[in-house]
């Protein structure tokens, strides 16, 4: 690795260099965490192959052949996601009754994992359905026209480009589609804590009039079954969509669901690992609330939900 990246995001150098599941890596977070540098990247991404996003770049091609590729991309997605998640994961979805009648929206979620995507893809299942993502994820070439045709909308440093982003985020809202966005900017890998959502998120749907759905992804202990798996199992919860308040204007509307959503976040990582709420902060390692929680059972607590996949 070059000892500089190029690009427009903070990094922590050494971390890149370590094995995300180390202990090392954990320490890590926990300093990063104790210092507010919640934004600040952990996992190797290379930014020399990357395509340039400028004004002129295109987001959503009209194009046959650009209609045609999404639809094999999302065809093969459809198939072997769940095949992926199931296997590698044993990925369970609960809450998926919060997104029953929802015609459009904006989803935020932890980013803790390299193919968190595709658990969101899933979770959501949603047939117009696009993610926002670091510039360094939109490479040249073929494979980043096939990101592109799977739903990947680059973000940018540029200001042409990012005016274009928006209108096209507005234009996918007002057909009925779904924005992915992780508000917390940064992937730390396997991160079993809350950070920090940002505003931009919230600041889009309420300028586009529809609600944010909060989606929190979790790692639950492996079950005695399960003794062939080296890692923990993921489960993804879904929560209650939040609507923007008509009588507020677009930051104090931002500013609500934010705080919101950040609650909603907030308290399921409590429930689900058994952290003592009182004292719970995003600074400092948590507390337990009970020892002798089981941590496998403490989202059955949330909202009564059952497992729907």
């Amino acid at each position: 690795m070059k000892k500089t990246l190029d690009t427009i995001y903070k990094y922590d150098e050494h971390a890149m260099k370590l094995n995300p599941n180390s202990k090392e890596y954990k320490e890590i977070l926990d300093r990063l965490a104790s210092k507010g540098e919640f934004d600040v990247h952990t996992t190797k991404f290379k930014t020399s192959d990357a395509k340039k996003i400028n004004g002129q770049y295109i987001y959503v091609p009209r194009n046959v052949l650009y209609k045609i590729t999404r639809a094999v991309c999302k065809t093969i997605l459809y198939v072997f996601r769940p095949l992926i998640n199931g296997l590698a994961f044993h990925l369970k979805i609960k809450g998926r009754k919060n997104l029953k009648g929802l015609k459009s929206a904006i989803t935020i979620s932890n980013h803790v994992h390299y193919l968190d995507i595709l658990m969101n893809m899933q979770a959501i299942n949603k047939k117009n359905f696009y993610v926002v993502a670091a510039n360094h994820n939109m490479k040249r070439g073929p494979v980043g026209y096939i990101f592109k045709a799977c739903g990947v909308l680059p973000l940018s440093s540029s200001l042409d480009a990012s005016i274009n982003l928006n209108k096209t985020i507005k234009s996918i809202l007002s057909k009925g589609g779904f924005v992915h966005i992780y508000a917390e900017s940064a992937l730390w890998f396997r991160y079993e804590r809350s950070r920090p959502l940002k505003i931009g998120a919230f600041k889009i749907a309420s300028e586009n009039n529809v609600p944010v759905v909060p989606i929190v992804i979790l790692f639950r202990e492996k079950s005695k079954f399960e003794f062939f798996r080296r890692k923990k199992t993921i489960t993804i919860q879904i929560g209650a969509p939040i609507y923007p308040d008509k009588n507020l204007t677009v930051r104090e509307n931002a500013e609500q669901m934010k705080e919101k959503c950040q609650k909603y976040y907030n308290d399921t990582v409590c429930e689900f690992y058994g952290y003592d709420k009182n004292t719970y902060n995003i600074y400092t390692y948590p507390k337990k609330q009970n020892k002798s929680l089981d941590i496998n059972a403490n989202l059955e607590n949330i909202n009564n939900d059952k497992e729907d996949v």
